[in-house]
């Protein structure tokens, strides 16, 4: 089913893209049912948030075609990695698959993790959540930019998201203006959303890294349907492989193309190209890799 692994994309020879692909549209319409109600109203708010943006962005009106680039400016704006955090599911959310040789006649063999005490399945016959790279990452060096995002963002996301929350009453008067959308109140809510869905992602890593994480996460740099290898400029590797010090990018904008198209993650395409943006941003002002890029 592959209904959730942990990809690993290197952006350069020190940072990478990780993100947690989750596919809840695997499960049948009674296990839907068991994803908690915070899920489920999240999924209807952000579904209704997704009709009125792209009615904005679709629009031909002249002021609305304005907003919206600049809004995309705005987003553009935003640190890719704050996407690597929001991708994690809670843990009760999360999708697990059960070990084959477990499984019993008539058993799915996908569930909800809410479900697993509730069908007494005990936990070693759920299969590790599968942690793919290319074969030059040491899983090592993945596992400690996941620590790193854990133990780095949370102070930095908490205290925006406050600053957001005391935003968006501050905003209420420009809703008073006629035509023009509340374009302020609208991004600051974005942006305290976006906080607090890194913040409960930093937790749901938490769980990831520190229940026991060899039980977790389990590395798998041969996937025969991944072959991660072919998506990095293996030239610049091999270039800085012995200068420990030396860190460059080892994407482009072609090898993007190619791994979306390949591999069928267009939605992932725009997350990618602004991670190389940004990072290409961050190596030509010299900055350290915890740096951010303003």
């Amino acid at each position: 089913h592959d209904s959730i692994y942990v990809l690993s994309i290197p952006i350069t020879t020190y940072k990478s893209y990780i993100y947690c692909n989750h596919k809840p549209s695997i499960l049948d319409k009674s296990q839907k049912s068991k994803f908690p109600l915070v899920t489920k109203i999240e999924t209807k708010v952000t579904g209704i948030a997704a009709k009125g943006w792209n009615s904005l962005s679709t629009s031909k009106k002249s002021y609305n075609v304005k907003i919206t680039n600049f809004i995309k400016k705005l987003l553009n704006t935003i640190p890719y990695e704050e996407n690597c955090l929001k991708s994690f599911p809670s843990q009760t959310a999360m999708i697990r698959e059960i070990n084959e040789e477990s499984l019993d006649e008539g058993t799915a063999s996908a569930v909800v993790s809410s479900q697993i005490d509730d069908l007494n399945i005990p936990h070693h016959q759920i299969k590790p959540i599968p942690l793919l790279h290319p074969s030059f990452q040491q899983p090592t060096t993945i596992l400690n930019q996941l620590y790193n995002f854990r133990d780095n963002a949370h102070s930095k996301h908490f205290k925006y998201a406050v600053l957001c929350g005391v935003g968006i009453p501050l905003s209420l008067p420009f809703a008073l203006v006629p035509v023009v959308p509340n374009v302020p109140g609208f991004y600051i809510a974005y942006r305290f959303y976006c906080h607090v869905k890194a913040l409960l992602g930093v937790k749901h890593l938490n769980y990831l890294l520190e229940v026991e994480p060899k039980r977790e996460l389990a590395a798998s740099q041969e996937d025969p349907k991944v072959k991660l290898e072919t998506i990095t400029d293996e030239k610049a590797i091999l270039d800085t492989k012995h200068l420990s010090f030396k860190e460059r990018v080892i994407i482009s904008e072609k090898i993007i193309d190619d791994l979306c198209s390949e591999f069928s993650m267009d939605y992932l395409k725009d997350d990618l190209l602004k991670a190389l943006k940004q990072e290409s941003a961050r190596l030509s002002k010299n900055l350290k890799v915890d740096d951010a890029v303003e």
